[in-house]
């Protein structure tokens, strides 16, 4: 896994795995998440906007949310629900 926070963007970039076949692209979850899908359709990573205002697990399968969770718990200026 790896995580990228920009501060400036207050955003984080979260890669949960490899991107099989490469990107295909991203799916607005709502107006602070995006969903970033692979050539197989399957989920590799998730983008989080506004992330000083907390994080929303809602509606991402629960292994994502436990593993999103548990990365983001060391940075504690991000609540997380």
């Amino acid at each position: 896994m790896h995580v990228r926070y920009d501060s400036d963007a207050d955003a984080i970039f979260l890669v949960l795995r490899a991107a099989r076949g490469g990107e295909a692209g991203g799916r607005r979850l709502d107006s602070t998440r995006i969903a970033h899908l692979d050539r197989s359709g399957r989920v590799f990573a998730y983008e989080f906007l506004s992330v000083s205002q907390g994080v929303s697990l809602d509606g991402i399968g629960t292994d994502g949310a436990a593993l999103i969770r548990e990365t983001l718990q060391p940075m504690s200026q991000i609540a997380v629900a």
